[in-house]
């Protein structure tokens, strides 16, 4: 039985965006649902889905926080509220500020020392399409990135679940 059966990770992620912003030593998925809602913009999406987070993951963040400060890595910016679910350039959401808005997609980015962090919300046919894109600048960033995926495996289809359970996306 499968856990998230609406939630099909893509062996190749998606040709979006993310693809040209991919450097040396790099990490990249990417997670495909059917979009039920055709009314929201891709920011929209976005904002539903991320801007859901279960405590228990709020929770987790700032545990994760605590412990990264000390290697350098940057967690001041962990819980910044959007103004509005329509995000523009610029715009801050979570620790991810926005770099790219398309019709078709929207980028953000998280960036410090050791990593740089990319989320690109895509819509691709019927699906909605989540990419993530990690350059890790460091060997601390290389074995934070490796240390965090199954955290990272379970609670990215787990916020995305939620969002389809909820009717948001």
């Amino acid at each position: 039985m499968k856990l998230f059966k609406r939630i099909k990770a893509l062996s190749e992620p998606y040709n979006d965006r993310l693809n040209s912003k991919a450097q040396q030593h790099f990490f990249r998925d990417a997670l495909a649902t059917p979009r039920n809602r055709n009314d929201l913009t891709v920011s929209q999406t976005q904002h539903a889905i991320f801007s859901y987070l279960p405590s228990w993951v709020n929770g987790l963040m700032n545990i994760r926080n605590k412990v990264v400060a000390v290697f350098g890595f940057e967690v001041g910016r962990s819980h910044k509220t959007p103004h509005s679910d329509e995000l523009g350039i610029g715009d801050e959401a979570g620790f991810l500020t926005v770099i790219e808005k398309h019709s078709d997609e929207i980028i953000s980015i998280a960036d410090d020392k050791h990593m740089t962090f990319y989320l690109s919300v895509a819509f691709v046919g019927d699906d909605v399409v989540v990419s993530s894109l990690v350059n890790q600048k460091t060997m601390i960033g290389r074995i934070y990135v490796n240390s965090i995926l199954p955290f990272h495996y379970f609670i990215a289809r787990m916020v995305i679940n939620n969002a389809i359970k909820a009717g948001r996306i």
